[in-house]
């Protein structure tokens, strides 16, 4: 251990003693609280925004075509749409969008049905993670027999199965108290076919899907697209086209090119849910101006306990200016107070941040998922955000070290040899 080191060390514990300091304690304290503030606050909002932005582009389409009154000629419309695209497509297939009300007993909700082309669908492969039984899209591949022409489902006598197969949100489901293998009624408002009013039909639920988003685990409902097309709709007409592209990270920048080119609306998965993704960035902002400020503070306590030092040392500094030590050993060594103090608590602040998201790592929203849509925090470590914290403080330390190492310089080499001193 070379003199400045020495020194160094010397300073920032008690006199004759080789325990810190309390203002040294203070310091290191300090520097803990705020990066691992800083890490977990950070990282927990990054991951919230990840997390989301991850769902929603697995539960969603990459693209979605559509108009409000439908698209007439869908397979017309998707050969234009494939001439258009000028990025590589990987799926394109059409759906419908119905809202409705379901039922289950004395239980109601309302609810967004989307039929879609099962297995074949151009959303599928991701939307198959989050449905359980593992095979239950399988069950909505084929349409059922039971629907008449007036938009009517027919008994199935004892076999409930035979009714049109639907996949429910698993708060949807939980609220409908619905399980696999449940019959539940959708009641649609509307002409039919040949009728007006109210139809009541009866669904056989195959599936629960589970995203984790709220918004759509409560309201989604999956079932055939040509049961939806006999109970909702005509032969060659459909609410929209969705589309999956190769490479999702484009859909923002095909549906700007799709604009004017087309005459239905265009919406690609980064536009869906905007409002919560700006009410996250809002929050987000101001939370991290909060623990910005604690950085900050955590930096000035360098500058004060070493402040401090250097008023309760400076009879030890005036004698080594009289033994002959440059001012440049002393800013040298109170830099080094500084920096040992950022190092200790830096590192402890990094171990404690970590401990504190492993912790919070899976712990249940509660109520605040109606405003996140998510049923635990998600936590991401971000070994580069990580490194930031940790070379950040370091910094705030060198700088904060700065001013009490030049007060430090200024003390005069005969404060030391005056009487009473």
């Amino acid at each position: 251990m070379n003199l400045i080191t020495r020194l160094a060390f010397n300073f920032i514990c008690k006199k004759n003693s080789k325990k810190l300091s309390f203002t040294s304690l203070v310091s290191i304290l300090g520097i803990t609280f705020g990066v691992a503030a800083f890490l977990v606050v950070i990282t927990v909002l990054n991951s919230f925004q990840a997390e989301i932005k991850n769902i929603i582009s697995m539960v969603n389409p990459n693209l979605i075509v559509f108009s409000q009154y439908g698209i007439q000629d869908v397979k017309t419309t998707e050969k234009e749409l494939k001439k258009l695209i000028k990025v590589p497509i990987e799926g394109m297939s059409p759906f419908i969008y119905q809202e409705s009300v379901m039922g289950l007993g004395r239980q109601t909700s309302s609810v967004y049905i989307k039929a879609m082309k099962g297995t074949e669908s151009a959303s599928i492969k991701e939307l198959n993670k989050f449905i359980y039984p593992k095979n239950a899209l399988d069950s909505i591949n084929i349409a059922s027999k039971l629907i008449d022409n007036f938009r009517n489902t027919l008994d199935p006598g004892s076999n409930p199965s035979l009714l049109p197969h639907v996949i429910l949100g698993k708060e949807l489901a939980e609220e409908l108290d619905a399980k696999v293998g449940s019959t539940v009624t959708l009641m649609t408002f509307g002409a039919g076919k040949s009728a007006l009013g109210v139809r009541y039909n009866k669904l056989y639920v195959t599936g629960i899907a589970a995203t984790g988003l709220s918004e759509y685990d409560r309201k989604n409902v999956f079932m055939n697209f040509q049961d939806g097309v006999n109970l909702f709709g005509n032969e060659g007409w459909a609410s929209g086209v969705e589309i999956k592209l190769k490479d999702p990270a484009l859909a923002l920048q095909v549906s700007k090119d799709l604009h004017g080119k087309t005459p239905y609306n265009v919406v690609a998965w980064q536009e869906i849910d905007t409002g919560l993704f700006e009410q996250i960035e809002r929050d987000g902002t101001s939370i991290k101006l909060i623990v910005l400020i604690i950085s900050f503070v955590a930096g000035f306590n360098i500058i004060v306990a070493l402040s401090l030092t250097v008023i309760d040392r400076s009879k030890q500094i005036s004698l080594l200016r009289a033994l002959g030590a440059k001012k440049t050993l002393i800013i040298s060594t109170f830099v080094y107070s500084g920096l040992f103090l950022g190092i200790l608590g830096s590192t402890l602040g990094v171990l404690s941040g970590l401990i504190l998201l492993k912790v919070f790592s899976g712990i249940s929203l509660g109520d605040f998922q109606k405003f996140y849509y998510l049923e635990k925090i998600p936590v991401q470590i971000d070994s580069q955000l990580i490194i930031f914290a940790f070379i950040t403080s370091i910094l705030l330390s060198f700088f904060g070290a700065l001013y009490p190492a030049w007060k430090a310089s200024k003390v005069s080499p005969m404060h030391g040899l005056k009487q009473g001193n």
